[in-house]
C-alpha cells in the first residue's frame, strides 16, 4: 500500500469522522481501478487509519479480513464498474432490529473516493429520506403535504403502499419501484404465497401505469421469489438490493452528467426528481447537485410543474436544503428565458423510455423540449436503466396516464375555475427521441441514435 494511496482513505475516514458520519469501527471504504481492489479492513476506525488497515486485493480475489459488507462493494463494481464506494452510517440510516451482514447506513458510489465523500456529506447533510423499511412496515415521507409539514406516514400492506401511490405520497419513477418491492416484502413476510404476490403486483403496476419501475420492481421481485426456499427472506433481499442499487446508480448518473453542465451554467428542470423519489442523491437533480459540488457556479431555473406543482412544492424545497442556487418560474415563461438567452441546459428525469429513445415524462416535459430544439438549448434526459422499457418500441405504445381533473380546476384545494368547468389532466407526455439531446443512464452519457445503445444497456445489465 502507498503511501499516496493511505493518505486518500485517511482523508476520506477523518472527513467522515469529524461530521459524526461514522463513529469507531462503523463504515468503511473501498476503490477498485478496473484490476486492484482496495478495501479498509473490518473494525478498522476510519478516523485513525494506520498501516494494515488498507487491503489490496482483486474483485475474484478480495482480501482476507476485508470489510464485512465486501460482497455490496463487489457487486457494485460489477455493476457499475471502477471507482470508489463510501459506506456511512448517518443518523437514521440504521434500520431498527439490524444484523450483521444485512444492508445498512447508506452507500455512495463516486469515480474517486473524493467525489464519493462529497456526495456522502452532501447527502447526510440535508438528508432526505422518502422511504424506509421497518421489516413489518413502510414508512414513507407523504410527499403530498410537502413543503407545509414533512410527516411520515406508516403502510403495513400493499394496499396501504397502492393507496399512498395513487395519492402521490410517494411519487417518482426509481422510488415507486422499491416502494413496490417493499410493499411485496411486507406481504411475504405476513405469509403471502406466490400467487397472492404475483396478485399483489397486479394491483402495485395498476396505480401508475406510465412509470416502468414499478413493473420492472415486481417483476424482479417475483422472479427471485420463484426460486426461493425462504420466500420472505428472499423477497426482502431482493427489496433491500433494488434500493441499494438506485442509490448508486443515482451516484454515477450524478457524476456522468455533471460533465454536461458548464461552469456557470444557467439550467432548467421540471418536475422533481432528486432524493424525494430515489434512493439516492436524484436523477437529473442528482447531475444538478454534483455540478454545484464541483464548484461550477451553477443556478438552477425550478419550473412550478403545474397541475400538481412538483416543481414549486418539491424541487425548491430541496435544492433549498442543499444550498444550490435556485429561482422559481411559471412553466409557461421558460421559452421567453430561452428566447433571451438565460437557459444553458435543459435536464429532466425519466417515467418510462421506449426502446427508440421516446421519453414519457412529468406532462410539459415534451413541449420544453420543443423550445430547446427551437432554440438551441441542448436538452438532456437522466434516468437508470431500471426506467428503459424494450418492450414499448416506441412512445406510441406507452400508456399516459390520466389523472383526476380536480387536479386542474382545484389544485391543492383551492378552486381557481368556475364549478362544473370540464376539464383534461393528462400527467405524462412523449418527447420524441430526436429532441433528446443526450440521456445519461448510471453506465454513462449516450446519444442518438439510440435504439442500439439502448438495447445494449438493457442486455449488459440483464447480465451483470
Amino acid at each position: 500500500m502507498g503511501a499516496r494511496d493511505l493518505t486518500e482513505f485517511r482523508d476520506a475516514g477523518k472527513t467522515l469522522f469529524s461530521l459524526g458520519l461514522v463513529r469507531q469501527s462503523e463504515g468503511n471504504l473501498s476503490v477498485w481501478d478496473g484490476e486492484r481492489l482496495r478495501i479498509s479492513r473490518t473494525g478498522a476506525a476510519l478516523a485513525e487509519l494506520g498501516e494494515g488497515d488498507v487491503l489490496a486485493g482483486a474483485l475474484d480475489e478480495p482480501p482476507e479480513g476485508a470489510s464485512s459488507d465486501l460482497a455490496e462493494h463487489v457487486t457494485t463494481y460489477r455493476r457499475l464498474g471502477p471507482g470508489a464506494i463510501v459506506h456511512a452510517h448517518p443518523q437514521g440510516s440504521v434500520p431498527a432490529g439490524w444484523k450483521e451482514g444485512e444492508p445498512h447506513g447508506v452507500y455512495v458510489f463516486g469515480r474517486t473516493l473524493r467525489e464519493a465523500v462529497a456526495e456522502t456529506v452532501t447527502t447526510a447533510r440535508a438528508r432526505i429520506r422518502p422511504i424506509r423499511f421497518e421489516g413489518d412496515r413502510l414508512r414513507v415521507l407523504d410527499q403530498a403535504l410537502l413543503p407545509a409539514q414533512e410527516v411520515y406516514v406508516e403502510l403495513l400492506s400493499v394496499e396501504d403502499v397502492a393507496a399512498a401511490i395513487r395519492r402521490l405520497a410517494v411519487r417518482g419513477a426509481p422510488v415507486l419501484g422499491i416502494a413496490a418491492a417493499y410493499a411485496l416484502a411486507l406481504a411475504a413476510a405476513r405469509g403471502a404465497e406466490l400467487k397472492d404476490l404475483e396478485d399483489a403486483g397486479r394491483m402495485l403496476v395498476a396505480t401508475r401505469p406510465t412509470a416502468v419501475n414499478i413493473r420492472w420492481a415486481v417483476d424482479r421481485v417475483l422472479a427471485r421469489a420463484v426460486a426461493a426456499a425462504d420466500v420472505a427472506a428472499a423477497v426482502t433481499d431482493e427489496a433491500r438490493s433494488i434500493e441499494a442499487e438506485d442509490a448508486a446508480a443515482c451516484s454515477a448518473i450524478g457524476g456522468f452528467g455533471a460533465e454536461l453542465v458548464a461552469q456557470g451554467a444557467s439550467v432548467l428542470t421540471h418536475c422533481n426528481t432528486g432524493m424525494l423519489c430515489t434512493a439516492g442523491i436524484g436523477t437529473a437533480m442528482g447531475v444538478i447537485l454534483r455540478a454545484h459540488l464541483e464548484g461550477k457556479g451553477i443556478h438552477v431555473w425550478v419550473d412550478e410543474t403545474r397541475p400538481v406543482w412538483q416543481g414549486a412544492r418539491l424541487t425548491a424545497w430541496e435544492l433549498q436544503r442543499l444550498g444550490v442556487p435556485m429561482t422559481l418560474i411559471p412553466d409557461s415563461a421558460a421559452a421567453s428565458f430561452m428566447a433571451s438567452g438565460r437557459v444553458d441546459l435543459v435536464i429532466v428525469g425519466a417515467d418510462r423510455i421506449a426502446a427508440n429513445g421516446d421519453v414519457a415524462n412529468k406532462v410539459g416535459t415534451y413541449g420544453l423540449a420543443v423550445l430547446a430544439d427551437h432554440h438551441g438549448v441542448p436538452f438532456y434526459v437522466a434516468a437508470p436503466t431500471s426506467s428503459l422499457d424494450l418492450s414499448s418500441r416506441s412512445g406510441a405504445d406507452i400508456v399516459l396516464e390520466e389523472r383526476d381533473p380536480g387536479e386542474v380546476t382545484t389544485p391543492l384545494g383551492f378552486a381557481v375555475a368556475p364549478e362544473g368547468t370540464p376539464a383534461a389532466n393528462p400527467a405524462f407526455d412523449v418527447t420524441p427521441a430526436g429532441l433528446v439531446t443526450a440521456i445519461v443512464t448510471e453506465q454513462g452519457i449516450y446519444r442518438p441514435p439510440y435504439d442500439a445503445v439502448l438495447r445494449a444497456l438493457v442486455h449488459e445489465g440483464a447480465t451483470a
